[in-house]
């Protein structure tokens, strides 16, 4: 395809956020970014279909409880998009495997290629597309894609250990000034209210998050999420740190 116009249309059908630039880019460099944003869509959209499916099927478990359907179905995210991140990662490079040098040489290997839409090859590779899973997010045209990194619950007393895993993703100097306010405002919080009425506190380092926090009441629990664009590998090591305070009761040093 050479016509910009007709590939910036074919973008905003699929929902990109900036079709033009999307658009320019394929025109101008010569690469197949409409095929690519296309194949990464797809695959987004199976990896949040495994959240969606879990969690349905654990509700359906009369035993199980909403907590466990959480914790299940941000697994289940989290096991698939890392499988997606691995399996893109040898897609890009067939010789990652442990084959010995000498027989290596003598093995075929792989690419993926674009083709026309009457499915006559282009000769353009679709190369290193581990780069942008996390770039392409699942969205039907019109609708805006979500900024939660991770959501759920935590033990009160993880809480500053949470704080401080967090801040380290994204690079922020978490110091007890920043943990000061939090601690205060957390007291005056209800995580039955609305989650526009939870106290936010925002963490700006490599990337921006923004924590959003609410006490349990009556419990010992303070509901969290994590809102933000964040690289693949960090929202799944954030959903892991989720998985952590949720299991277990952090003893200080």
């Amino acid at each position: 395809m050479s016509d910009n116009g007709k590939i910036t249309r074919l973008f905003a059908a699929l929902g990109a956020d900036d079709p033009q630039g999307w658009a320019d880019t394929e025109v101008v460099e010569n690469l197949p970014q409409l095929a690519r944003y296309r194949f990464l869509r797809a695959l987004s959209q199976d990896i949040e279909a495994w959240d969606t499916a879990s969690v349905s099927a654990l509700r359906d478990d009369s035993d199980a409880d909403g907590d466990s359907a959480m914790d299940l179905g941000r697994l289940a995210r989290l096991v698939a998009r890392e499988t997606a991140f691995s399996v893109l990662c040898r897609l890009a490079d067939p010789d990652s495997d442990d084959l010995p040098a000498d027989l290596r040489r003598q093995m075929p290997g792989w690419v993926l290629t674009e083709t026309t839409p009457a499915g006559e090859p282009t000769h353009r590779s679709l190369d290193c597309l581990y780069e942008d899973l996390n770039t392409v997010v699942d969205s039907s045209p019109g609708t805006q894609p979500s900024r939660t990194v991770a959501a759920g619950w935590i033990w009160l007393s993880n809480l500053r250990p949470f704080c401080e895993y967090l801040a380290a993703e994204v690079e922020y100097d978490f110091d007890d000034s920043d943990w000061l306010a939090i601690d205060t405002a957390l007291p005056e919080t209800d995580d039955d209210q609305p989650r526009s009425a939870w106290y936010t506190y925002p963490l700006v380092g490599r990337d921006r998050v923004d924590l959003q926090i609410a006490r349990s009441v009556n419990g010992d629990e303070v509901s969290v999420s994590v809102q933000g664009t964040v690289a693949s590998r960090v929202r799944s090591r954030v959903e892991l740190l989720f998985d952590i305070m949720a299991r277990y009761a952090l003893a200080p040093e």
